[in-house]
């Protein structure tokens, strides 16, 4: 500060500087003040060096999509989960939101959208310890096609289902069962293979039984073989049997009906059709 004083004595004006001094109470103010700014610079560069963080706006763009994934709003589940995918096209969280888009779509009975997602897993990272669950998703998915609500609430007659897509489930599982036979999925797999057989197997015989009511007796052992050569084990493989053994006796080939019976009688002794 500057400060004009004047001498007594000689009357002339002299110039003078004094600095105004600083107590105790405000210097401590200042030094509260400054530390207080240099907390709220460091938090406020912190919070934009985590907001900057790739890693962190995945987590949350990823913990986002799960709790909607979770709550059964799919629809933002998947959004999110493929806004992430844009952002970050690498790392941890992209690669678990493609197989958790699949686990939604499913959810959505978008069965097509939910197999593509999980062979878009699969394509993408060959290698990742989940592609067990891929491949799990679309055996799943393939079987749980056709179904409707009233179908969920009263069981389905899968042999009346498109074949062709229980056929694709059970090759789905069956990659399952032999190329990760360790997967924590495979005794699903098996139990739903084993389902999937009998009613493949019963399309089969009752296609079979459609023809020999019809006197398509030919074309009724066809069918019959078809089945014991693709579902060999089947619980319908004893009727099948007796169904061809009865279309070889119409043809009057009572050699082949005979051999037919026997192995029959070797399948299931009590059948009926061994009374005759």
């Amino acid at each position: 500060m500057l400060l004009l004083s004047r001498r007594l004595e000689g009357g002339q004006p002299q110039i003078r500087y004094t600095f105004p001094m600083i107590n105790q109470t405000t210097r401590r103010i200042t030094l509260i003040a400054t530390i207080c700014a240099s907390l709220a610079l460091g938090a406020c560069g912190s919070a934009e060096k985590k907001e900057a963080d790739p890693a962190t706006s995945a987590e949350r763009l990823y913990n986002t999509a799960k709790r909607a994934l979770n709550q059964g709003d799919f629809l933002t589940a998947v959004d999110t989960f493929e806004t992430l995918g844009a952002r970050f096209p690498f790392g941890s969280y992209t690669q678990q939101a493609q197989l958790d888009i699949a686990y939604a779509y499913f959810k959505q009975d978008e069965f097509d959208n939910a197999i593509a997602s999980a062979d878009r897993f699969i394509k993408l990272y060959p290698r990742s310890d989940n592609v067990d669950y891929a491949i799990y998703i679309k055996g799943v998915a393939n079987f749980a096609r056709g179904g409707s609500f009233m179908e969920r609430l009263f069981p389905r007659d899968m042999a009346k289902v498109n074949q062709n897509w229980l056929r694709a489930a059970f090759a789905e599982f069956d990659v399952l069962v032999r190329q990760y036979p360790d997967s924590e999925y495979v005794p699903d797999a098996l139990a739903r293979m084993k389902f999937l057989k009998d009613e493949m197997a019963r399309h089969e015989l009752s296609t079979a039984k459609f023809y020999y009511e019809r006197g398509a007796l030919v074309a009724t052992i066809n069918r019959v073989n078809y089945l014991l050569e693709h579902f060999d084990g089947s619980k319908h493989v004893p009727n099948a049997l007796a169904l061809m053994a009865s279309a070889y006796g119409s043809l009057g080939q009572e050699e082949l009906q005979i051999d037919t019976l026997r192995v029959l009688t070797q399948t299931q002794p009590d059948h009926p059709a061994l009374k005759n």
